[in-house]
C-alpha cells in the first residue's frame, strides 16, 4: 500500500515505526538526553516515529534539534498534522518528515519506506462498508453470531465487505440482507477511515440511514439487535471503531 502526504523535509529512508496514539508535544514529551519517551520510556531514536498531532512552545523545536545532537532523532516523523514548532525543529536537526497523512493506518513494528512524499507499507487492505441506521433519536447495533469470519460476539452496526460494487450499493444490499429493510433514507455519507488488526488495514466507507420502523428481520451473520442512544455504545463490547465511526456520522 502506497500512502501519499505532504512533505516538511525531505528524505528517503526505512525503518521500524514507533506509534505514540495522540497528540506529541516534543517538549515535556522526549527526554533529547536519552531518546525515551517520558511518559512510557520507549525509545524513539532511529526509529519512524508516528503520532497524530504536534504541539507545544517553540522551545520543543529545539528539544527535536537536542535529539539530533545527543545522537537519538528518529529517523523519520510522520503525522497527521504539523505545527509551526515541528516544522522549525525537523527542519534545524534534518529529520526527513512527512504530514497530512490519516495515522490510524500505522501500528508499532511496521516496517516501511519512505520515498519523499510516498510512504510504503505493507498490510492487506480490505474494503467494507458500515452502516449506522437511526429512528427518533436511537441507532442500531447488531450482535455478530458465531457463524461470521471476524469478530464473533461483538456488537456492529451493519457492515459487510464492499466486493465490487460502489459503496452506497454495496450499503443498500448489506441493509437489506441483514435487516430485511428495502428503502432507508440515506442521511450522510461519511467518508471512511482506517483500522489497523494485523497485518490488515480495514477501510471502512461510512453511511447514516433513517428508517422508519424498528422491527428488524436479522439474518445468520447476527444473534440479536437492540435500538439505543448513541452515547451508551461505550457500554458494549464491540467491533474496533464502532464508537468513532458513530461519532464521526452524528457530528460531521
Amino acid at each position: 500500500m502506497k500512502i501519499k502526504g505532504k512533505v516538511i523535509y525531505p528524505g528517503d529512508v526505512e525503518g521500524k515505526v514507533i506509534k505514540y496514539n495522540g497528540n506529541f508535544s516534543f517538549l515535556g514529551g522526549v527526554d533529547p538526553k536519552t531518546g525515551k519517551i517520558n511518559e512510557d520510556g520507549r525509545y524513539i531514536g532511529g526509529s519512524i516515529f508516528v503520532f497524530d498531532s504536534s504541539s507545544g512552545s517553540t522551545v520543543g523545536s529545539y528539544i527535536i534539534y537536542g535529539l539530533r545532537y545527543y545522537g537519538h532523532s528518529p529517523l523519520a516523523i510522520i503525522c497527521r498534522k504539523a505545527d509551526e514548532t515541528l516544522v522549525t525543529g525537523v527542519s534545524m536537526a534534518e529529520i526527513p518528515t512527512i504530514s497530512d497523512v490519516d495515522t490510524d493506518i500505522f501500528i508499532d513494528n511496521d516496517h516501511i519506506k519512505i520515498n519523499k512524499d510516498v510512504i510504503d507499507l505493507q498490510v492487506e487492505e480490505v474494503e467494507v462498508v458500515t452502516s449506522i441506521l437511526y429512528h427518533q433519536g436511537e441507532i442500531l447495533i447488531l450482535k455478530r453470531s458465531d457463524r461470521v469470519s471476524t469478530y464473533k460476539g461483538k456488537w456492529a452496526g451493519v457492515s459487510g465487505y464492499k466486493e465490487d460494487l460502489e459503496p452506497e450499493a454495496a450499503a443498500r444490499r448489506e441493509i437489506e440482507e441483514e435487516t430485511g429493510i428495502k428503502n432507508p433514507e440515506l442521511i450522510r455519507k461519511g467518508g471512511f477511515m482506517y483500522i489497523r488488526d494485523g497485518r490488515r488495514l480495514w477501510k471502512i466507507h461510512l453511511f447514516l440511514w433513517k428508517v422508519e420502523e424498528k422491527d428488524i428481520n436479522i439474518d445468520w451473520e447476527h444473534t440479536e439487535y437492540r435500538w439505543i442512544e448513541p452515547e451508551k455504545i461505550k457500554n458494549f463490547d464491540t467491533v474496533p471503531g464502532l464508537g468513532k465511526a458513530i461519532e464521526k456520522l452524528l457530528n460531521s
